[in-house]
């Protein structure tokens, strides 16, 4: 039953990802595909005639698939979980936990719709929808209300010409 209220109190935010990371990540796709079927056309048109080609071939074609499963992993399962005692960030099959009672600030920069979360001296940039930003700090601060919370407020230009 513990783990259902633990379960029921988590709350989850998708990792927004930005255009251009999309892009790569299609690009990095379409060259595992291509290495895998350079890999395959190669053996199928020169054939494996030494140890080299026994190790090249099978080595490149894993390599491509491992990278065609982290990037799948980190479009589908990319998210920041907020449970009781952790704030846990994944990044498809990658993994990070941090302590909730070890977070002594959040900064959120309005202009750049990005969070900081620092522990001391060191910190991590969130990236979530711009309308979660406050719904992932409230159920920060409802786990650990001694946390700093600020904001920065974007300034108008300055006109220099008098």
């Amino acid at each position: 039953m513990d783990k259902k209220q633990e379960q029921q109190n988590t709350r989850r935010f998708r990792i927004r990802f930005s255009p251009v990371i999309i892009l790569l990540c299609v690009a990095v796709l379409l060259l595992c595909f291509l290495g895998i079927g350079v890999s395959v056309w190669r053996i199928i048109y020169f054939g494996i005639k030494g140890f080299n080609d026994v190790l090249k071939y099978p080595f490149l074609i894993a390599v491509c698939l491992f990278c065609i499963v982290i990037v799948v992993s980190l479009l589908i399962r990319s998210e920041y979980v907020a449970t009781e005692k952790q704030f846990v960030i994944r990044f498809g099959i990658i993994k990070s936990k941090y302590e909730i009672s070890d977070i002594t600030s959040l900064l959120y920069d309005r202009d750049l719709k990005k969070l900081s979360v620092y522990f001391g001296e060191a910190y991590i940039t969130v990236s979530v929808a711009a309308e979660w930003n406050e719904d992932l700090v409230r159920a920060l601060l409802a786990v650990n209300p001694n946390i700093d919370y600020g904001f920065t407020l974007a300034e108008p230009p300055k006109d220099n010409a008098k």
